[in-house]
């Protein structure tokens, strides 16, 4: 698939062919992408269930740090604090040695890479000293997979190369990457008092430069392994600018209005995104916090081309253009997730 991508990608940006939006697609089994990544969502941030901290599903999954810095890997306690990290895509499109060192991180958030004029994101009003923290989880399955198979490691990943093991996880694997920012910044970022921030995102804490931050979470991807090339979704906070624009938003399962075509003008805010009754249903059967409905599908992804043989496009807002200066409109989803 990689190599059926590379071309696509090639003719793209040749202007041979122009991409398509991710607009999901049906499964083997007759459910739409769509609704999938909205279960998806309903199951990872449901209440967790223990009394002794108040997290959702995926926060007590394994991090990064918990399968790739700790010595062995470890499955998180559950009153194990948040800990965040520079953005590794950031990393990768600045430095050679990205990919080689990719966790030997100093600092647990990073001023946006795309706020300077030229850059992805140029024209946001997210504070130009403000920082963004993104935080990787994976669900019991995935972890196990890694840890169980030396993944986890260089040395480990070297005999699996010599032994030719075919990286495989199982159907149900799920994995998730979000970017985080303090109240503070994302309430100058929006002109809003930080009440109305904590009405309109999910909000946590963490340590940031050695002081206790309340932080808010801006966007996230979730990619669950259903079928071969994964079912990839990204969400955003309805209030984050420029959520829908370059390749617009399309969610045909859990929006009132299904499709929502890019502004003309970047960086400008898109409004709510209501809910149909299906989705309330879901969310609410499900026990998740109100706040949680305040999030909006961009899209979801399931193939790298669409019928029509054009390489389909997935981002998002925040952790592509703003924090790693990555264009959506450049790079196909499927690829990014799997730098």
């Amino acid at each position: 698939m990689r190599g059926a991508f590379s071309i696509g990608l090639l003719l793209s940006m040749s202007g041979l062919v122009q991409p398509g939006y991710a607009q999901g697609a049906f499964l083997p089994w007759g459910q739409h992408s769509d609704m999938v990544a909205w279960e998806g969502f309903t199951q990872i941030t449901a209440p967790a269930g223990n009394p002794k901290a108040r997290k959702v599903e995926f926060e007590t999954w394994a991090s990064d740090e918990d399968i790739y810095v700790k010595s062995p890997a470890q499955w998180p306690s559950v009153d194990a604090p948040k800990v965040l990290q520079p953005s590794a895509l950031a990393r990768a499109s600045m430095r050679s040695d990205a990919v080689v060192r990719p966790f030997a991180f100093t600092t647990d958030c990073t001023k946006p890479q795309g706020l300077p004029p030229g850059t992805a994101a140029a024209g946001s009003t997210f504070p130009p000293g403000g920082c963004i923290g993104e935080e990787v989880r994976r669900n019991w399955a995935s972890f196990q997979y890694i840890v169980s198979n030396g993944l986890d490691s260089r040395a480990g990943l070297g005999k699996a190369f010599a032994s030719g093991l075919k990286v495989d996880l199982p159907a149900d694997a799920i994995e998730f990457k979000g970017d985080w920012a303090s109240v503070a910044d994302v309430s100058k970022w929006l002109g809003v008092d930080a009440g109305v921030i904590r009405g309109h995102y999910y909000t946590s804490s963490t340590t940031i430069a050695g002081v206790a931050t309340e932080i808010a979470l801006l966007s996230f991807h979730i990619s669950s392994k259903q079928v071969k090339n994964w079912v990839w979704s990204d969400f955003e906070g309805a209030m984050n600018p420029g959520r829908c624009d370059f390749i617009g938003c399309r969610d045909s399962f859990g929006a009132a209005n299904a499709g929502v075509t890019p502004n003309p003008d970047p960086n400008r805010p898109y409004g709510d995104c209501p809910k149909t009754p299906a989705l309330k249903s879901m969310l609410e059967s499900a026990g998740t916090d109100a706040v949680w409905q305040n999030y909006c599908l961009k899209g979801t992804q399931v193939t790298f081309l669409d019928e029509n043989g054009k390489p389909t496009l997935l981002g998002n807002s925040v952790i592509e253009p703003l924090n790693a200066n990555v264009p959506p409109i450049a790079r196909p989803g499927i690829s990014i997730r799997r730098t």
